[in-house]
């Protein structure tokens, strides 16, 4: 028994030896992280080297830390460059420099990361910093300008409305018939669609890479138009960190068109109608506004776009939650945007979650979860009147004449003209009624991501470290809904109108008010029936999407050093299935009362419902492998390749091999290179690959058959019905079982180039890109009796090529001042090889083989204008013509524009002659402008005072023409164009009579000069606007423009002041977007190019912002 004591004693005092082991072998050291101004740094990381244990930094930038002997420290924090530590004194100050070039930044890549300075291939990481300034409710639209050789469109006008990103002018293959435009979007290593990544916060990215060469060769037959790659904040060792980022704001549009006032429109009209002296059946009276009628309208001014156009306002708000132990990550976020529309029904707004944790189980496994997700509403006005253009309702207002009210005694009033007739439709369009329907148009989108993962880390063995094995897992479920209710509504006229003419709504002095409003005086419009705001009697409408996709990978990964010698590789196999419901129904002749439901259809009146439903399914087989090979830092080598299975495609056709190699030499790391002073840094690299695209629709290779519904008799027209049967569904009636893969070869070549002390940096790309077996439709013949088109075909081909060049200078002057700018610029083509080649007369205008895609524009040269019936005469016996325009000699007026005799008809032998006294509009083309602006620069400026900062973004372009919207030269509806609709359409502003040819004085009824003859004026007479209206050089305008896209101006404010609050940093931000547009002004400056004429306009926006940080 006392043995078993003594034992245990001893026992005892082993084991607390053991234990206090590590105690006596580390100790804890204290110390502070500054920049280079002194200024401490907060939230740095402090890691032990070789192990997950660390900190980061407090409010000063301190830190404790318990770190075992023999051990280093690694000391990181964005923007600066990582420092190692391996010599420890108590109160130790570390000072981190500045990374000006960000050599030592981790770029996120295909399956992993790279450093900045190892990469081969043509990747471009995106400022993060600029881009949480930016306030939008999509990701693609700030991106405008932030990575070269990425465009942007769209995404600055309507709420809801997403922005498009084209790599390297992936956008040029609509010209020639092919569908696959958009790059690939990779978020957190799962492939999602365009709406996932629009529809992400941007406080929750931690970074957005670029791959735009044969680096996306990684992601293989998806990724012919470039790679984005999107990775999502996690939390970072320390306390728990509660951020919240917040912006409010008001939107305008950057200017609208300039308009004709009421009383020039009114001349307009009278010079227009007038315009004909040969024309004898004009009513002096009643076909021309009068005197005193033009009096009058000198006071009218129905504005309804000012009246109903507003200034908008638009709110972010986002909060976010992280922290770490050495055990656990965490990242939590919710987020809400919501935009205002700036005329009637038109809001979106749209909330964002996501939630994630990454846990250590064991010293060697890690596993992830994340979910994620938004449901996003918006509302459009239902527009359907006659049809459904989305800028009805803008150019509606925009062109409403003065003079017509919209609504009189609360009626609805036409906006019938000088006729009191209806002419088309849409001038049975009443803004103001259906704004205050019950007519609605809804759309409601929700999506739901979950992934995870597990990975093993072969650290423990010397012989398999390096090497770690990757599980992951992720499902996408998103479904959309869209609701229509449109109804039918009654417009009236008036049967009488004041004036002498009878053109007025409104009471002159000659003219009873009381007579004219009386309830007599009011017909019902449209031709005495109701106006219908889409199906005739009202319908609703119900469209709902489900698509549910996951996506399962196994992935071998190992990264190792032996000595100088850098190893990686990846092996992975990817598995991927989708599949999407449609269904669609409709109602007619609902009840007024309807709920939506299909119970609301009034049957007893005739309504009908109806409705389809569809279904496609879809899965891909990858495997995937990659070696890197790095020597000294300095020699780069990888080799890729990446085969795909599809069941887009048969069976025989399935699989696509893709495989890719580059390499990269940092010359300045060479002895000899190193004394060349002026040289900081300088590396080569060139890749070349080939990529693919899957871009049709599932099994468009296979017959498929559905059952219809009754269609009548089998044989003649007396046999009984049919009943259900058999019949081939529109969008799988051609098929093509040999369709395959389209082929994307990529070729790059890269230099990077530092001097000056890193001050200065130049990135140069070179590429060239072979488009080959490019799927597109093919318009052989076919015989009528298929009843349907021919199935695509790969037969394509295309060279794509350009330079990108990218200048940063950097720089610091005194102690507190720093700036950055960054000029990128560019210059790309292409060169058509094969495809559906077009026919028809004018050849010589259409894309051809070795033409590029972007034909420019071409149109008539204009030599003149008739000013005289002998002008005619001479213009058409000096130049032998015998027809022009469509019209004989005597069918010619003064006040027509005069284009050039260039070329015969096409003859037999596809050439064309010399003049052949026949001008026409697809003979006599020019190419008035070569191409669209193919020059061009981005200007990325920011500065930094103390705690004052401020950034901006400037674009200029040149090198083509613009011309003047072709709506802005004839009375266009957007349905209908010709000069009879300037009875219900106003003009913009440059077509003031005073300078608009008139051949001869214009007289009222009463013997009142309405216009006197103006045959000197610079512009021609709009009645002959289907001549005059044409593309030609009369209407051409320099293209050169230079626009400030964005400014922001943010204030830090002194940690000293907020620490107190219990703040760690807060940071104000006050932001302009698309604040000023230089460019050669249109005719009387009628409009801005940055807002366009008569489609919604683009929007200027101004937001504070506040971000705080607990």
């Amino acid at each position: 028994m006392k043995h078993h004591s003594i034992f245990k004693c001893c026992l005892g005092i082993l084991l607390a030896l053991v234990m206090s082991v590590p105690a006596f072998a580390q100790k804890t050291y204290t110390g502070t992280v500054i920049d280079e101004n002194g200024e401490p740094v907060i939230g740095a990381s402090i890691k032990i080297v070789g192990t997950t244990t660390g900190t980061i930094t407090d409010f000063d930038g301190k830190f404790n830390l318990a770190i075992p002997a023999g051990k280093s420290i690694e000391v990181s924090f964005i923007g600066y460059i990582t420092q190692k530590i391996t010599k420890f004194t108590p109160n130790m100050r570390i000072v981190l420099k500045e990374d000006t070039q960000q050599l030592e930044e981790v770029v996120v890549v295909g399956y992993g990361v790279q450093k900045k300075a190892h990469l081969t291939g043509s990747v471009e990481s995106v400022p993060m910093k600029e881009l949480q300034d930016i306030p939008t409710g999509n990701i693609a639209s700030a991106l405008s300008g932030m990575v070269n050789g990425v465009s942007v469109s769209g995404g600055e006008s309507r709420p809801g409305e997403n922005a498009t990103i084209y790599v390297r002018g992936a956008n040029n293959m609509s010209a020639i018939g092919s569908s696959a435009q958009q790059p690939l979007f990779v978020i957190d290593g799962f492939i999602l669609d365009a709406t996932a990544f629009n529809n992400l916060d941007a406080s929750s990215i931690e970074n957005i890479s670029v791959l735009k060469d044969a680096a996306a060769a990684v992601y293989g037959a998806r990724a012919a138009n470039g790679v984005i790659l999107v990775t999502t904040k996690k939390g970072k060792l320390g306390a728990p960190q509660i951020s919240y980022s917040g912006s409010f704001g008001i939107t305008d549009a950057v200017s609208t068109p300039k308009m004709l006032d009421t009383y020039n429109y009114g001349r307009l009209w009278n010079a227009v109608r007038a315009a004909d002296p040969t024309e004898t059946d004009l009513n002096s009276r009643y076909d021309l506004f009068q005197a005193d009628e033009l009096a009058a309208m000198r006071s009218l001014n129905y504005d309804l776009l000012d009246k109903y156009w507003k200034t908008a306002v638009t709110q972010q708000h986002s909060v976010n939650l992280s922290g770490a132990t050495e055990k656990a990550s965490y990242f939590a976020s919710i987020s809400y945007f919501d935009q205002e529309g700036n005329l009637g029904k038109l809001d979106y707004d749209r909330w964002n979650f996501r939630a994630g944790v990454d846990l250590k189980i064991g010293k060697w496994m890690k596993a992830t979860m994340q979910v994620s997700g938004d449901y996003g509403k918006k509302n459009t006005p239902l527009m359907k009147v006659q049809n459904s253009n989305n800028d009805k309702d803008y150019m509606m207002l925009l062109t409403h004449p003065g003079y017509v009210p919209e609504e009189i005694n609360g009626k609805p009033m036409a906006n019938y003209g000088v006729s009191n007739n209806e002419l088309n439709t849409n001038q049975c369009y009443n803004y103001g009624y259906l704004q205050n329907s019950s007519d609605y148009k809804r759309n409601m989108t929700q999506n739901t991501y979950i992934n995870g993962s597990l990975e093993y880390d072969f650290g423990w063995s010397n012989i398999l470290k390096g090497l770690k094995l990757k599980l992951s897992y992720s499902k996408s479920i998103s479904t959309s809904k869209s609701n229509e209710f449109g109804t039918s509504f009654n417009v009236y006229r008036l049967a009488n109108r004041a004036g002498s003419g009878a053109h007025l709504y409104t009471p002159t002095d000659d003219f009873d008010a009381d007579m004219l409003y009386a309830e007599s005086n009011f017909l019902l419009g449209h031709n005495n029936a109701a106006v219908s705001n889409g199906t005739d009697g009202g319908y609703i409408s119900r469209s709902m999407n489900r698509a549910d996709k996951y996506q399962l990978n196994f992935t071998a990964s190992y990264a190792r050093d032996f000595g100088k010698h850098s190893v990686s590789a990846l092996f992975s196999i990817e598995k991927s299935e989708s599949e999407s419901e449609d269904l669609y129904g409709q109602g007619t002749k609902p009840y007024e009362f309807s709920t939506g439901q299909s119970n609301s259809i009034n049957s007893a009146d005739g309504g009908i419902t109806s409705s389809s439903f569809g279904r496609s399914e879809s899965g891909t087989l990858s495997y995937v492998g990659r070696i890197n090979y790095a020597y000294n830092d300095r020699y780069l080598l990888e080799f890729l390749i990446r085969t795909d299975a599809s069941t887009k495609f048969a069976p025989e056709n399935y699989w696509g091999t893709f495989p890719s190699a580059s390499a990269g030499w940092i010359i300045s790391e060479e002895e000899w290179m190193k004394k060349v002073k002026w040289v900081d840094y300088l590396k080569v690299r060139a890749s070349f690959g080939l990529t693919g695209r899957d871009n049709i629709a599932a099994w468009q290779w296979m017959p498929v058959y559905s059952v219809a519904g009754d269609k009548g008799a089998i044989i003649g027209t007396g046999n009984p019905p049919a009943g259900s049967h058999l019949t081939i569904p529109n969008g799988n009636a051609s098929v093509n079982r040999d369709v395959h893969w389209d082929k994307s070869y990529k070729a790059n070549f890269g230099l990077d180039f530092n001097t000056l002390n890193n001050r200065l940096a130049f990135n140069i790309d070179a590429y060239y890109v072979w488009d080959r077996d490019m799927l597109l439709a093919f318009s052989g013949s076919v015989p009528s009796t298929v009843g349907t088109s021919s199935a695509s075909q790969n037969y394509g081909k295309m060279d794509s090529y350009g330079v990108e060049l990218s200048a940063t200078w950097r720089d610091r002057i005194g102690k507190d001042f720093k700036y950055r700018v960054q000029l990128q610029t560019g210059l790309s083509d292409n060169k058509v090889l094969l495809m559906d080649w077009e026919t028809g007369n004018d050849m010589y205008l259409k894309i051809h083989k070795n033409s590029r895609t972007d034909m420019g524009t071409w149109g008539l040269q204009c030599i003149g204008m008739f000013r005289s019936f002998q002008d005619i005469e001479e213009y058409f016996e000096k130049y032998n013509i015998t027809s022009y325009m469509g019209m004989t000699k005597d069918q010619v007026r003064p006040g027509m524009l005069i284009y050039k005799d260039v070329r015969s008809t096409k003859k037999a032998d596809g050439t064309y002659g010399g003049p052949d006294g026949i001008v026409s509009e697809a003979d006599d083309k020019v190419q008035l402008s070569h191409r669209n602006n193919p020059y061009h620069f981005t200007t990325n400026l920011s500065a930094e005072y103390k705690d004052f900062s401020i950034s901006a973004q400037l674009n200029a372009s040149w090198g083509g023409y613009s011309f003047v919207d072709s709506k802005s030269l004839t009375p266009n509806d957007g349905s209908n164009s010709g000069w009879k609709n300037l009875e219900y359409i106003n003009m913009p502003s440059f077509w003031n009579p005073d300078n608009m040819f008139v051949y001869e004085d214009i007289y009222d009824a009463s013997g009142n000069l309405l216009m006197a003859a103006n045959r000197n004026a610079d512009l021609p007479n709009m009645r002959y606007a289907d001549v005059n209206s044409k593309t030609s050089t009369f209407w051409r305008i320099n293209g050169t423009r230079v626009t400030l896209n964005r400014v922001t101006l943010a204030y830090k404010v002194p940690n000293k002041l907020v620490n107190k609050l219990g703040v760690q940093s807060c940071r104000i931000n006050v932001t302009g977007q698309n604040l000023l547009s230089l460019y050669n002004p249109y005719p009387d400056n009628y409009i801005d190019p940055m807002a366009g004429y008569g489609s919604y306009p683009t929007l200027r926006k101004f937001t504070i912002g506040l971000n705080l940080t607990f």
